[in-house]
C-alpha cells in the first residue's frame, strides 16, 4: 500500500477531516479509512503491516490502528521522558502475532532508537546503537532495520531481556540531506536526498526546490551506488515508503515523493534515475502529520 498522503486529485471530494486514504499501487485502487474519534488528534509516525502507528503527544504514548478494520492496540507503555517519536515501524501484524510483535522507533532530539516487545512493561532504549537515525523499516522476514544519517545500517535484534545488534553497513561520508531506507523482497536500498533553493547534483546546480536522489544498493555489507532500478518504482513518504515492481500506472526506475515538510504539496514530484531530472506532480496530498 502507498503511504496515506499519496492521493490522486480525483479523490479530493471524498476527503473528510477524520478520514485517511491509501492507494494500492498494484491495482491503483484507493482505500478509505474512517478514523475512530479517539484518533483524531494523534500524529501518524509510521505505517507498517497495514497498521497506522499514532503518536499521542499529550499522553506520551503510541497507539496501533489497523487501517482497514480500525481495530486498536492501545496498551503500549508510556514513552521514555523528554522526547517524542519521529518515525516507527512494526515487525509484524499485532493480531496475527499478538505475543511476538515488536515496535522500533526513532526517539528524542538525538534520534536514538527505542524498542518495545509485546508484554513488556516499558520501552527499552537501545544504548549501543548510536544516534542520529533517519529511518527504520521491517523487512519481509520481520527483521527490524535502522539507518542513520551517515548510512550506517544496523539490525536490531531484541528479544525479552536479550539485546544485541549487528552492523550491516559501515557509515559513509557524502554530501546531501536526509537518507531513506526502502526494502523490497530482501533487497535494501538507501536513498540520499538533495533539495533546497540552491544545491549541486551530478555536477549541476539547481534552484527549483525539487528533490533529487542518489540511490545505493546493499550487498556484502556495503552500499553500492547505482543509477538504474530496472522495473522498480519507489514511493517515498514521511511516515512510510514503498518499493514495487511492475506497476503499470507508474513509471519504472523513478522515485515518487512528497515535499520536505509535512503537508507540503508544491515541492512534490517524481525523480527519474535515468536522466537525473525531477518534475512536479499534480497530486492531492492531505497533511498526515496531524489527524484532524
Amino acid at each position: 500500500m502507498l503511504p496515506s498522503h499519496y492521493q490522486p486529485e480525483e479523490h479530493q471530494h471524498n476527503i473528510t477531516k477524520h478520514s485517511r486514504f491509501f492507494l494500492k499501487v498494484s491495482t491503483n485502487q484507493v482505500h478509505r479509512c474512517d478514523l475512530p474519534e479517539n484518533a483524531h488528534q494523534k500524529t501518524i509516525c509510521g505505517f507498517s503491516a497495514d497498521w497506522l502507528i499514532l503518536l499521542d503527544d499529550q499522553n506520551s504514548s503510541l497507539t496501533l490502528l489497523d487501517a482497514f478494520t480500525c481495530h486498536q492496540v492501545d496498551n503500549l507503555p508510556q514513552l521514555p521522558r523528554n522526547g517524542t517519536v519521529d518515525k516507527a515501524t512494526l515487525s509484524s501484524d499485532p493480531l496475527c502475532n499478538p505475543r511476538g510483535y515488536k515496535v522500533l522507533a526513532i526517539f528524542g532530539d538525538k534520534r536514538n532508537l527505542i524498542c518495545y516487545e509485546d508484554g513488556n512493561q516499558e520501552w527499552t532504549i537501545l544504548q549501543g546503537y548510536g544516534n542520529h537515525y533517519d529511518d527504520v523499516v521491517a523487512s519481509a522476514n520481520k527483521e527490524l532495520l535502522a539507518l542513520n544519517e551517515l548510512g550506517r545500517l544496523v539490525l536490531c535484534d531484541y528479544c525479552g531481556f536479550s539485546l544485541k545488534h549487528s552492523e550491516r553497513a559501515l557509515p559513509m561520508f557524502f554530501d546531501g540531506g536526509k537518507v531513506h531506507l526502502v526494502s523490497l523482497r530482501g533487497l535494501k536500498f538507501m536513498l540520499l536526498s538533495f533539495s533546497g533553493t540552491s544545491y549541486v547534483f551530478r555536477h549541476q546546480s539547481y534552484d527549483d526546490n525539487l528533490r533529487r536522489f542518489e540511490v545505493y544498493y546493499y550487498r556484502e555489507k556495503k552500499w553500492h551506488y547505482i543509477r538504474n532500478l530496472g522495473e522498480i518504482t519507489i514511493f517515498l513518504g514521511h511516515d512510510h515508503s514503498v518499493a514495487a515492481c511492475d506497476v503499470p500506472e507508474y513509471r519504472p526506475n523513478c522515485i515518487y515523493y512528497i515535499g520536505d515538510e509535512e503537508g507540503e504539496v508544491d515541492n512534490s514530484g517524481v525523480f527519474s534515475l535515468k536522466d537525473g531530472e525531477a518534475e512536479r506532480l499534480q497530486w492531492f496530498m492531505p497533511s498526515v502529520s496531524v489527524l484532524q
